[in-house]
């Protein structure tokens, strides 16, 4: 009896060993600190991009007109103000030396427009600032949204968020004098809060409320996905100063911000194929690069649950575990009884 039991500890043990080994890779992105945001004036930071020729950060609250500068451990380095009325920022982007604050947060989605606010080559002085800004309206209504995208040359798009999250692009040259329309080019995720082009603008990497996405800038299919569950609200994603690794915020106060690795593309969870429409061919694909200038009716088929699969890999390796357990588990009564 007692070579039995020390058989059968020893064998569980060993899976248990196994277990801790593998689980953790399923159950979350790896991820460590990459600072936090400590300021007792950015309780609510609801964007994070980065700002590679000034070496720092920049971040604002989801209420007010004040942008704030952080360096790379995460302290407020500088700051400015410019004189809008905003209703409620969601998301701030940073290319080359220019930075859009998109007040495109709609929850009751009733806003008739939302702006973007830009800045060339922004003050930390702290000083009030004029701006400059454009007008939008959705072809389709209005719509709730954190997500502003823009690409290397300048082309904004906007992300909505909800059950079923769509891709709206703005005109390639949005006038100031007027109010431009945005047209809807791709499916996303449900609740996305927040996302950015990668380099090279072929892939955009997506937040959700549980997961970060990379999904294709052309076909809007998902290419890979790792849950996102150790952040309390995760808002805001950018890259580090580096371009290795993507950078997750949160709201509330003293937020965390978390260094997670750009996710790789899995065999287990390859991306979905578009269902086909009779109504559209493939000239006519809009693409997150070269969606369709002035079109207003361009609605691709939308990937209603194009985040239910996320987890898919972490199910299918949770039942080969399971099966693991289930077969040591069987060999040890075996020996058991034998003994």
């Amino acid at each position: 009896m007692r070579s039995t039991r020390t058989l059968r500890g020893a064998v569980v043990l060993a899976v248990a060993g196994a277990l801790v080994g593998v689980w953790p890779g399923v159950a979350a992105a790896r991820s460590e600190v990459a600072f936090s945001i400590r300021d007792n004036r950015i309780t609510e930071s609801s964007g994070l991009t980065r700002d590679t020729a000034g070496d720092r950060f920049w971040t604002l609250n989801d209420e007010g007109s004040t942008v704030y500068a952080l360096s790379g451990s995460g302290e407020v380095i500088g700051s400015f103000t410019f004189r809008a009325q905003t209703v409620d920022p969601e998301a701030i982007a940073m290319v080359g030396d220019r930075l859009y604050v998109a007040d495109i947060g709609d929850n009751d989605e009733q806003r008739d427009q939302i702006a973007v606010y830009y800045f060339d080559s922004p003050s930390t002085a702290g000083a009030a600032v004029t701006y400059k800004s454009w007008d939008f309206r959705y072809a389709d209504g209005p719509h709730n949204a954190e997500t502003l995208l823009v690409n290397s040359d300048g082309r904004l798009f906007v992300v909505t968020k909800g059950s079923k999250g769509a891709v709206y692009a703005a005109p390639r040259d949005p006038v100031s004098a007027g109010v431009n329309v945005l047209t809807k080019v791709g499916s996303a995720p449900k609740q996305v809060t927040d996302g950015l082009f990668l380099d090279g603008d072929e892939q955009i990497a997506l937040l959700t409320k549980n997961s970060v996405q990379v999904v294709d800038a052309q076909s809007y299919d998902k290419i890979a996905s790792a849950p996102m569950t150790e952040q309390p609200q995760p808002e805001s994603i950018t890259l580090d100063l580096e371009g290795k690794n993507l950078l997750v915020g949160s709201e509330g106060e003293n937020s965390k911000v978390l260094s997670v690795p750009v996710p790789d593309a899995q065999e287990e969870t390859p991306a979905p194929e578009p269902e086909p429409s009779a109504s559209r061919t493939e000239s006519a694909t809009p693409t997150a690069s070269e969606p369709p200038a002035d079109s207003e009716d361009v609605d691709p088929p939308a990937d209603e649950e194009s985040d239910t699969g996320s987890d898919r890999t972490g199910t299918y390796l949770a039942l080969g575990l399971a099966a693991v357990v289930a077969a040591v588990a069987g060999a040890v009564v075996g020996l058991a009884r034998r003994s």
